[in-house]
Formats: C-alpha cells, sequence, structure tokens
C-alpha cells in the first residue's frame, strides 16, 4: 500500500473512525473536535470577530493531535507517512496561505464599521 502525501492527513485521520483496530478513546476525541467545530456553542462566542474562531483555531486541531497520538503505531504509519519528501512545504503553499490571510486582515481592517449589511439604494 502506498504511503498516503501529507495533505492527506485530516481525511486519513477521519477515515479512523471506521477502523476496527482504532482504540475507542482516539474515536471519541476526534469526535469531540469534530462536534465542537460544528457546534454553534463556543468558550468565546463567534460574534466578536475573529476572536471567536480562535477557539476553534486552537482546540479543534488539538484534539485532532490529541487523537493522532493516541493512535496505535501501526495506524499512525497509515495516518501519517514517514517520508521525508512528503514532509517538506512547498514555498508556494505558504506563500498562497499568507496572501489569504493578509486578504482577510486587510478586509477585517478597512471594512465598514457600519455594521449595515442592507443594500445600497440608487
Amino acid at each position: 500500500m502506498a504511503k498516503p502525501s501529507a495533505w492527506m492527513v485530516i481525511p486519513n485521520l477521519l477515515r479512523t473512525l471506521m477502523r476496527g483496530d482504532v482504540p475507542m478513546k482516539s474515536k471519541l476525541i476526534l469526535l469531540v473536535g469534530i462536534v465542537y467545530l460544528i457546534s454553534p456553542v463556543d468558550l468565546l462566542p463567534d460574534v466578536i470577530v475573529g476572536v471567536g474562531w480562535m477557539d476553534d483555531l486552537v482546540i479543534v486541531p488539538f484534539l485532532g493531535w490529541l487523537s493522532y497520538r493516541s493512535l496505535p503505531l501501526s495506524v499512525r504509519n497509515d495516518v501519517l507517512p514517514d517520508d521525508d519528501a512528503h514532509q517538506q512545504t512547498s514555498r508556494r503553499i505558504i506563500l498562497y496561505i499568507a496572501i489569504l490571510l493578509g486578504v482577510v486582515v486587510l478586509i477585517l481592517l478597512l471594512g465598514g464599521n457600519d455594521g449595515d449589511f442592507a443594500p445600497v439604494s440608487p
């Protein structure tokens, strides 16, 4: 079986929910992370723009990491490849992510503060 690429970590981790050789503890930790991600109840409300997403950006990856660390070694090797070539991150991907984050920050900083989302009448 070919090793999965590093970009397939999340789908491979989600596939562990259906495997019989994965302990229930790992499955429950991953399910708690998924439920927390889609749940409208958060530690920091999402109404606070930017700050409300910080708990999702910290808690969900942390629970994914905990789930991965509790997997048996044989399953971990299926989820995350050991190959050095797959672990090197492309500079182009980092550039695209930096540009995307820059655009989001600019939109948040330069966006109107009036809070009115109604269409403008001519």
